[in-house]
């Protein structure tokens, strides 16, 4: 009876390990993505981050730049969203990540036209291809 019981334990622990193993591993990654593009739009370097944009990004900017964009698109729309609102600082303050589909909000601070303003940043991504990808940029 014992060794049917540990048996049995076993294999729920296995079980147990498995189905979370991969989640907590995404997790991080999806961490990683989102420390990567906080630091590129720190620098002002969306290159840091370009290969996160998917083949279709939800973007919506405040200077009206709103829509689906391929990853090119992005690259250079956000490239030159950047270039006109100048990064002082950037941090994200909530980031989520244990879901299945993480999301990441925080506060953009910047210079436009000599003028420091201030903007709230949304990021989601997607579990695309095995990899986290970026699905929207919100910047209000």
């Amino acid at each position: 009876m014992v060794n049917n019981l540990q048996y049995y334990i076993i294999i729920i622990l296995v079980i147990f390990n498995n189905i979370l193993f991969p989640q907590e591993v995404k997790s991080k990654e999806a961490l990683k993505v989102f420390l990567r593009i906080e630091e590129g739009i720190n620098d002002n370097s969306i290159d840091k981050f370009a290969s996160y944009f998917s083949s279709k990004n939800y973007l919506s900017l405040n200077n009206s730049s709103i829509g689906y964009f391929s990853d090119n698109q992005s690259y250079y729309i956000l490239k030159d969203y950047l270039s006109i609102n100048q990064p002082i600082s950037f941090k994200l303050s909530n980031i989520i990540t244990e879901i299945s589909n993480p999301f990441a909000s925080g506060t953009l601070k910047y210079v436009q036209k000599g003028i420091r303003k201030t903007a709230i940043v949304y990021i989601s991504l997607n579990w695309i291809d095995n990899k986290w990808k970026i699905s929207q940029i919100t910047i209000n």
